[in-house]
């Protein structure tokens, strides 16, 4: 009684639609997989949300793929998948946050905003130079940059020996700077402490943490890149604060804010830039000012310092787009 070809059709559109909801269902369980991730990595089960919805889901609405948060159970899907990683992680390893926040002062951070947004500014530039980096040894270790002796040296090493190759050069680099191997919260944590390192030490730090940081991704060592760059935030925040302090006794030794409306201010001390610059440098890395902003927040329970926080972390992020936009259309 019916044609034959509509039931070719009939079963073609059957699998089509097996097919869609099969890819949705991977991108649903990836977006999951990567905020139960964060959640239990951090202790921090909001910032995953945020994580998943902020870069994942963006990364596929980049590749026109359909919004798995729009379907049905996917937002409650996300969450359960991040309470419960943090759940099962608070009771296997304790509920202890991997950042801890000493005492600090914070007096005037409304007359203090243009410096944060400046600091901002600071970060974004400094995750460039990280993105910069990582793209430079990536092609490094393919050989093609570099010196012809360097291209040489490095193409004639097999694949599978690159990332033994990228350990050897951050192991070495590490008996310098040993502060930079493995996560580093060890200085993250002296600094919220307010305990302050001096500028050449906090530019070095961040210098070797870029370099070690993109050399190992380069060489194809697997590892995330959401510590590194706390750490490279929180030493240019330091390096900023440090530059202020500076710049504000000189100005206060000239007597030159007596009778401005600056007279008020009261430079906030380390731990707040340290805080404002992780959070801003993550921000520009990962196009994710939302997540930055919680994470700190969660991290460092700390609500005083989050408006400047976030008001720092747009203004990376949207100073890393500018630049790395100019950046694509000045290449030949």
């Amino acid at each position: 009684a019916f044609g034959s070809q509509e039931d070719v059709v009939i079963d073609q559109n059957d699998v089509s639609s097996w097919q869609n909801r099969l890819l949705q269902q991977n991108r649903l369980l990836l977006a999951c997989g990567a905020a139960a991730g964060v959640s239990a990595g951090f202790n921090a089960p909001i910032a995953g949300v945020f994580f998943a919805l902020e870069i994942v889901q963006s990364s596929f609405s980049a590749n026109n793929q359909k919004n798995f948060a729009t379907k049905s159970g996917g937002i409650s899907a996300i969450l359960l998948a991040s309470v419960i990683s943090a759940l099962v992680s608070r009771t296997l390893l304790g509920n202890h946050l991997a950042l801890s926040l000493g005492a600090y002062d914070l007096t005037t951070p409304l007359i203090e905003l243009p410096l944060y947004l400046m600091l901002g500014a600071t970060s974004g530039l400094a995750a460039f130079a990280f993105r910069q980096a990582s793209k430079w040894w990536k092609s490094a270790f393919l050989g093609e940059t570099g010196p012809s002796w360097f291209r040489r040296t490095v193409g004639n090493i097999p694949s599978f020996y690159r990332p033994v190759a990228g350990g050897i050069f951050c192991g070495l680099l590490g008996i310098f700077f040993p502060q930079i191997l493995f996560f580093g919260y060890e200085t993250l944590n002296g600094l919220l402490a307010n305990n302050s390192l001096s500028t050449v030490t906090a530019v070095s730090l961040l210098v070797a943490k870029i370099i070690a940081t993109a050399l190992s991704a380069g060489s194809g060592l697997v590892g995330g890149t959401f510590a590194p760059t706390l750490f490279m935030g929180a030493m240019v925040g330091a390096i900023f604060h440090n530059v202020m302090v500076i710049l504000f006794d000189t100005v206060t030794h000239a007597d030159l804010l007596s009778n401005s409306a600056f007279a008020a201010l009261k430079l906030a001390d380390v731990p707040a830039y340290t805080m404002v610059g992780a959070a801003s440098v993550l921000a520009s890395v990962f196009r994710a000012p939302l997540t930055a902003s919680l994470l700190l927040f969660e991290l460092t329970r700390d609500y005083d310092v989050i408006l400047p926080l976030m008001a720092s972390a747009g203004v990376g992020s949207l100073v890393f787009d500018v630049v790395e936009r100019k950046s694509e259309q000045g290449k030949p």
